[in-house]
């Protein structure tokens, strides 16, 4: 029997309602079939907006129009010939990814990179499910979906009724991410430790003059113990500080990148930065002026700024 469809149709119980119809539907195929592959980008998408909601539902709106608003709210217009319109699915998950953190620049990538196949399969000749294996997107479409389903306290088991091997899938996935970092990390270990005395002493001489705290997050390097940076993507709420002269703001970042200029190590992608201890959150400071903070420059002085090649007092610092 299909669902009643609710007065609220951009809520986060009507959206996931029909994510489960559509998977549903979708597990009636194989996963080899290209059918199973573009229901799961429907899946993906609702519950991506149904996460979304669950923030509130008023952010899945289309700015432009106040009617839009109200009728994410579940009100009705009182405008003729309204069409509600909502944001794009890709707005959606720019807005998932700064504001929660279960939505990594990797999860992110992934839905993104799965709404452009599901484009691709609708509005081309391009056969891309049936041609696309499956172990290049099952995995990481179920470990995205149980990180969307996770912003809204709900387990993957409440949409994929073969949620066990679903789960075994992404166990798999994140032990070979694990294995890949830490085989990476020997690997420059060996070629870090075959080094004479010399240079690694103006290796590591030079990452102190690389390494500025401006410049991303300090860490140790897990290869060779050099100081290192992590780069990160904002998550989550800025704090906000006035004080008399100055604006101290604050956010959350998640990492998404490692690099150590002594061994030559990068690393990219949270679960791997994870499987090798690199994972934590840090936070990032920056600091205005209070004139620059509340715009009190005139056009004129910012024109002025700018021909005396003015640069930013403040710059970013991520290792408070």
């Amino acid at each position: 029997m299909t669902p009643k469809v609710s007065l609220a149709p951009w809520s986060e119980d009507a959206l996931i309602t029909k994510a489960r119809l559509y998977a549903e539907q979708m597990e009636t195929c194989s996963a080899t079939d290209w059918q199973f592959g573009l229901w799961s980008t429907f899946v993906l998408e609702l519950v991506a907006r149904a996460a979304l909601a669950h923030v509130s539902p008023v952010l899945l709106a289309d700015a432009k129009s106040w009617h839009n608003l109200m009728y994410a709210l579940g009100h009705e217009s009182a405008k003729q010939m309204f069409t509600p319109n909502s944001i794009s699915t890709i707005e959606v998950i720019d807005r998932l990814k700064l504001l929660t953190p279960e939505v990594t620049e990797e999860v992110a990538g992934f839905c993104k990179k799965h709404m452009i196949r599901r484009n691709a399969e609708l509005h081309s000749g391009e056969l891309v499910f049936s041609e696309l294996g499956t172990s290049n997107w099952l995995p990481s479409f179920y470990w995205a979906l149980q990180k969307l389903l996770g912003i809204m306290g709900k387990e993957l088991q409440e949409i994929i009724s073969s949620s066990i091997s679903a789960i075994e899938m992404i166990d798999a996935m994140q032990d070979e991410a694990a294995k890949a970092v830490t085989q990476d990390i020997k690997a420059h270990q060996k070629v870090w430790l075959n080094k004479s005395d010399e240079e690694r002493e103006a290796a590591i001489a030079q990452t102190k003059t690389w390494a500025t705290r401006q410049a991303g997050h300090r860490v140790d390097c897990p290869s060779c113990g050099s100081t290192a940076l992590l780069q990160g993507s904002p998550s989550g709420a800025v704090t906000t500080e006035v004080d008399e002269y100055e604006v101290i703001q604050r956010q959350t970042m998640l990492p998404t990148s490692f690099e150590c200029v002594a061994c030559g190590l990068r690393i990219s992608g949270l679960s791997k930065l994870s499987a090798c201890g690199l994972g934590d959150v840090f936070r990032g400071k920056t600091i205005y002026t209070a004139a620059e903070f509340f715009g009190l420059y005139t056009e004129e002085e910012l024109d002025e700024a700018r021909e005396e090649g003015y640069q930013q007092q403040y710059e970013q610092d991520f290792n408070e």
